[in-house]
């Protein structure tokens, strides 16, 4: 899944918590949320390292 997915279902997360009534939906939510946030950034470091391994590749 791309980052902007995840970034979308965090999102989606985020505004659930909004209407959240009870301690424990709200942090399911939170944790869900943070979980895709963190599924996002690490996607994003995987791309731009595989960039950078393909760049040093040809350089070499």
């Amino acid at each position: 899944m791309k980052a902007d997915k995840y970034l979308e279902l965090a999102e989606r997360y985020r505004v659930a918590l909004e209407t959240a009534k009870d301690a424990f939906s709200r942090h399911y939510l939170e944790a869900m949320e943070r979980s895709y946030r963190t599924l996002a950034e690490s996607e994003q470091a995987l791309g731009k390292s595989g960039r950078f391994a393909d760049v040093s590749d040809e350089q070499n």
